[in-house]
């Protein structure tokens, strides 16, 4: 095959959605090695295959980017405490797959909750914050618990941002160390989150 016969896999393609994909892989891989600071547009699109050109028709500038991924970081935890949250069962049975589906997920993407280090200044288009999502969530499942009598009354924002608080630390400790067993960290995570949710 002559060297003009080739073309990268993301110019192959027309498809929009692939040639997001390849953007999101390149920023992952340089946000995490050099640094957000440190990693260009140009370099995001060097290392994607993609003119620097077409990278501004998804994005307006680099941070825009880093929003962009760090909502699909929170749509795919959101997404999966929904499904176990709606596979019914008693409440503490529900915020124990919830949390093993917690890490589930952030041993399926490792390498994504690494961009979560980086939500200095970050805002999304709407005006939510990063684990605002997360935290919505939580609140919706509080309130039902609350409404059933299974949940301790309390601040539903104030519950939510605690649990936040909570998940966040645990998929924190989770990223630094590669030692933590899933089975031991969801335990832990769950007693905690029923000892503070469950009424007595």
């Amino acid at each position: 095959m002559k060297n003009s016969d080739y073309t990268s896999p993301s110019k192959r393609t027309r498809d929009p959605e692939a040639k997001r994909a390849a953007l999101h892989d390149a920023a992952l891989q340089l946000f995490t090695e050099k640094g957000y600071e440190n990693a260009s547009i140009a370099q995001v699109a060097k290392m994607a295959g993609i003119a620097v050109g077409t990278v501004y028709r998804f994005y307006d500038n680099k941070l825009a980017m880093l929003r962009a991924m760090l909502e699909e970081i929170e749509a795919l935890f959101v997404d999966r405490m929904r499904q176990d949250w709606n596979q019914g069962g008693a409440h503490s049975e529900r915020l124990g797959s919830i949390c093993e589906g917690l890490f589930v997920v952030a041993e399926q993407h490792r390498s994504l909750l690494r961009l979560l280090t980086m939500t200095t200044d970050v805002v999304y288009s709407d005006g939510a914050l990063p684990g605002d999502r997360i935290q919505n969530q939580i609140r919706s499942f509080y309130a039902e618990g609350i409404s059933e009598g299974t949940f301790v009354k309390g601040d539903v924002a104030m519950m939510a941002a605690m649990a936040h608080g909570l998940v966040e630390g645990a998929m924190m400790q989770a990223m630094r160390s590669d030692n933590v067993e899933r089975a031991e960290a969801t335990v832990q995570l769950s007693t905690v989150m029923k000892n503070a949710f469950l009424a007595r």
